[in-house]
């Protein structure tokens, strides 16, 4: 027979309106069927609600019947108005042992005058049953299927079969092509699903999972299922519903991800709220210690002036040599102690004063015997000068104790065992405009403890220090810090715990040139003559420079305040000369002074302070129309600046002209 003629035939076959089919009669799946049978099947599970071939006792009987006795054997079925005919078929070899497995089955339109046989088969509800009804199931926009009680699938309408398979018509008699259109993934989630719903009797939350379509792409699902009862209440076997959310999902993964970069737009701007508080509670404690170091330098001031003011007093009444050696050592201790009170004063962020050009290599060797008392005798102190380092602008007494204060805290944290490097360096740096420009940079290397990360992100905070409340302020670091920016200049820091730091001083190259050094000899104190208003509200001050003033031979007029000084000028004195505080208690202010001086009393004004200079400006004693002493100063200081501006009153009407 040719192939052409045997591919006629089974088109023939698989088109034929007589329902055909090969069974196994063992494992009772259809090993062969055309379409009519297939539609008959499925109708006959919708109508039933069974697997006819497992669930339903007389098809199963008929099938053993057929096999043991390989003769026609006839099922009448009056519930679907048909007859089924089941005989063995032969499709191999005689002898193969296939053949005796399988059964034909030809289903055939029931005689009317056949007899109906007994089905034990429930009859299902009409409506169900109605052609009307199937085809509301079929075109249902939704997947519809059908399981038995025991979980097993007999039945898919068009609509899942078209987006599952591709085809309208499609029967898994093996209730198990289904699975394989399961993700993976969900396969063991939907079986516990539908076990737990069985369980029940009911299905509490709809699941979801994913099916791939006949082109092999997954969609996302969500399955709910219900048990069909029979008259006892008693499930009969369980509908189901699969609908389409793949966009309802994709709305969710869209709306996840916007919600997902909102939550990091949230953190970020959490982030920068709470360094914004951080800055601003930085910004307001700054203000505060700027504020205390600034009341804290004037009376710290205010009492070294005292002091000096009095030794210089006591020494020509002093006769033995060493007590003259001792009261110098005092002088050297309120002179450094007054450069400390103005570096405090300075922590408020003023400009550094008496900024010079300054050599590194000069600078560091002055103070090589101080660096060495501050890291004690146990450690070692090595100090390295690379090549010729270039002129820094800078005031030098706070660069001195910037590095000082830098050795104290490596001393510290080394517990008094091993070295200190100091190093000083040129190096090409890039700016903040990036262009590139020479620094000097002073490097100071420990072999302590180290710090953690923490520690360092606040070492420049103010009052946080690691030492004991009796070794540390916690000033010292936010103090050098200033005065690096203030002269141009950064701070680094580089540490890990255990294995020592490194706090480096980057200060910009100046192409001045710096200035030889000057010894300064004390001027003498030559007697002078004149009335001076000497205005000042701290009574010891007050004292103190009247007791100098007038060993210098000038007659003094105490006065308390600006108010009492005012008064006193408006009432007619005329003094030489008024030596005058800055900042005083009352209603008056240095302004009503001043105003009265450039306009009534037309005499030479010289202030002092025990403030910072940052203050003097803020009280408009700019460009040097008024000369301001800061404390504590000498007595040949305060004489020389009276006799200067006495001389130049002499030599013209206006002492307060400016050029």
């Amino acid at each position: 027979m040719s192939q052409q003629l045997l591919s006629s035939y089974a088109r023939m076959f698989a088109t034929s309106n007589v329902a055909l089919a090969v069974i196994d009669g063992t494992t009772l799946e259809i090993v062969f069927s055309n379409d009519a049978f297939l539609r008959f099947f499925k109708e006959m599970q919708l109508i039933s609600g069974r697997s006819m071939l497992h669930e339903f006792e007389p098809l199963s009987d008929a099938l053993s019947t057929t096999l043991a006795s390989s003769e026609l054997v006839v099922h009448e079925w009056p519930h679907a108005n048909a007859r089924l005919e089941f005989s063995a078929a032969h499709a191999g070899a005689q002898g193969d042992a296939d053949d005796h497995r399988l059964v034909q089955c030809v289903v055939l339109p029931l005689p009317s005058h056949g007899t109906a046989l007994d089905v034990a088969s429930p009859a299902p509800p009409a409506p169900l049953a109605s052609e009307a009804y199937r085809r509301i199931l079929d075109h249902f926009p939704h997947n519809v299927w059908l399981c038995t009680v025991s979980g097993e699938l007999f039945w898919t309408n068009r609509t899942s079969n078209l987006f599952t398979y591709g085809r309208a018509e499609f029967h898994d008699p093996d209730s198990s092509a289904y699975i394989t259109k399961i993700h993976p993934d969900d396969l063991t989630g939907a079986g516990v699903a539908l076990s737990k719903a069985m369980q029940a009797g009911h299905m509490e939350t709809p699941y979801r999972y994913r099916l791939r379509d006949h082109a092999g792409n997954y969609h996302w699902f969500q399955f709910t299922m219900a048990p069909v009862l029979d008259a006892h209440g008693e499930p009969t076997y369980w509908v189901g519903t699969s609908i389409n959310i793949q966009h309802i999902h994709d709305a969710e993964q869209q709306a996840l991800a916007e919600l997902k970069a909102l939550q990091r737009r949230c953190e970020s701007n959490e982030s920068r709220l709470i360094s914004s508080e951080r800055l601003v509670a930085q910004q307001h404690k700054m203000e505060l210690v700027a504020h205390l170091a600034g009341g804290v330098a004037h009376d710290l001031n205010n009492l070294l002036h005292v002091m000096g003011i009095n030794i210089e007093l006591m020494q020509p009444l002093v006769q033995q040599e060493a007590l003259q050696r001792h009261m110098r050592i005092l002088e050297g201790c309120i002179k450094k102690a007054g450069r400390l009170s103005t570096q405090l004063a300075g922590f408020s962020g003023r400009l550094p004063q008496n900024a010079v050009a300054l050599d590194p290599a000069v600078l560091v060797e002055d103070i090589r015997e101080l660096l060495s008392r501050a890291v004690g005798a146990e450690i070692e102190l090595c100090i390295v000068i690379e090549g010729q380092p270039h002129a820094v602008l800078a005031d030098k007494s706070y660069l001195e104790n910037a590095l000082i204060n830098l050795a104290i805290n490596a001393r510290d944290a080394m517990d008094g065992r091993g070295s200190v490097t100091l190093r000083v360096a040129n190096q090409v740096e890039a700016g903040a405009d990036g262009q590139q420009r020479d620094h000097v940079v002073f490097s100071l290397q420990d072999e302590g403890s180290g710090m953690s990360a923490a520690v360092r992100e606040r070492i420049f905070d103010p009052f946080f220090t690691t030492k004991a409340p009796d070794k540390g302020t916690g000033l010292g670091l936010p103090m050098v810090r200033t005065f690096v920016e203030n002269s141009g200049g950064h701070i680094t820091v580089e540490s890990v715990e255990g294995q020592g730091s490194c706090v480096s001083i980057h200060l910009p190259r100046t192409e001045q040139a710096p200035e030889a050094a000057v010894i300064a000899q004390p001027s003498p104190q030559t007697s002078g003559q004149g009335r001076i208003l000497l205005v000042e509200d701290d009574r010891n001050v007050r004292d103190a420079m009247n007791h100098i003033l007038t060993r210098l031979g000038y007659d003094t007029i105490p006065s308390f305040s600006f108010d009492h000084a005012v008064k006193l000028l408006e009432g007619g004195m005329r003094p030489d000369l008024i030596v005058s505080d800055v900042r005083m208690p009352g209603r008056m202010s240095i302004n009503d002074l001043i105003g009265m001086v450039e306009t009534v009393v037309p005499v030479p004004l010289i202030f002092v302070t025990g403030y910072s200079a940052e203050v003097v400006v803020k009280e408009g004693l700019i460009h040097d129309k008024y000369p301001v002493l800061f404390k504590p100063f000498s007595a040949q200081e305060i004489s020389a600046r009276i006799r200067d501006m006495l001389e130049a009153r002499s030599l013209g009407p206006d002492p307060h002209a400016v050029a």
